[in-house]
């Protein structure tokens, strides 16, 4: 991740959301957390969601938080079942990643989808942004969604989701399935040596001087306590261990 892409503002704001995801843990936090990050990318509506996938897709909505959703739309999406027919959901159980509304669109073709579509645009849900993260240990994926009447969404608002949805996956997570063992436990000793520079925001090339390792050698350990985590990328890996170190400091002080 380039940091450099973003203003000083920008990554005060992306700091900001991150050190707030930490902390959340409702509902009404996560819709907090949701309206910080919707500024930040320039939404007007936002509503997100964990899901249960398997190969072919999406296979139950676990739950659903609307945040600012235009309700008689959210209400007939929810009765109906239309995150079945969503190509954006569709997309983002097919492939994770972020994804602008317009590129995707251009994918799927049908009456169904196209009357979605039209649906969608008059209650002002026609250009977007969404993104998430699909967890292979447990099978369940987030989708996170930041809409907007006007076409503002870029590459740039795809750099500034990528740079904060794993936070974001991860209070979102934490609200509905409470981890009650350390989930530590499984990593080596050189596993935690790892884990400790990757806490403080070492390259890959810098903990191999470090340990005086070959970068292939940290790739591999990486790799190892991506799965051990279950987590999807290092990124994703290092917004796990900052909760589970958060989530430590709380027990002491409690």
């Amino acid at each position: 991740m380039d940091y450099k892409r973003f203003s000083k503002k920008e990554l005060m704001d992306i700091l900001d959301v991150i050190q707030a995801s930490l902390s959340c843990k409702t509902e009404m936090d996560f819709k907090s957390l949701l309206e910080k990050t919707k500024v930040l990318v320039g939404g007007e509506h936002s509503i997100s969601g964990l899901g249960i996938y398997d190969a072919k897709g999406l296979v139950d909505a676990k739950t659903i938080i609307n945040s600012t959703y235009p309700q008689e739309w959210f209400s007939v999406y929810q009765e109906k079942q239309l995150y079945f027919i969503d190509p954006i959901v569709i997309q983002q159980y097919k492939s994770s990643g972020t994804q602008l509304w317009m590129d995707t669109y251009k994918k799927y073709r049908g009456k169904d989808i196209s009357e979605f579509i039209h649906n969608a645009s008059a209650f002002g849900l026609k250009y977007g942004i969404t993104s998430g993260i699909k967890s292979q240990c447990n099978r369940i994926g987030s989708i996170i969604t930041f809409s907007n009447s006007k076409d503002y969404f870029e590459e740039h608002q795809k750099e500034i989701m990528d740079a904060i949805i794993p936070h974001l996956h991860q209070a979102l997570v934490r609200i509905y399935r409470q981890l009650k063992t350390d989930i530590l436990s499984p990593l080596t000793a050189r596993e935690m040596d790892m884990v400790h520079w990757v806490k403080e925001g070492k390259t890959n090339w810098e903990i191999s001087m470090i340990l005086k390792i070959s970068e292939r050698t940290v790739k591999f350990h990486l790799n190892n306590i991506k799965e051990k985590l279950g987590a999807v990328s290092k990124t994703h890996a290092v917004a796990i261990l900052m909760e589970h170190e958060h989530e430590q400091e709380g027990e002491l002080v409690s």
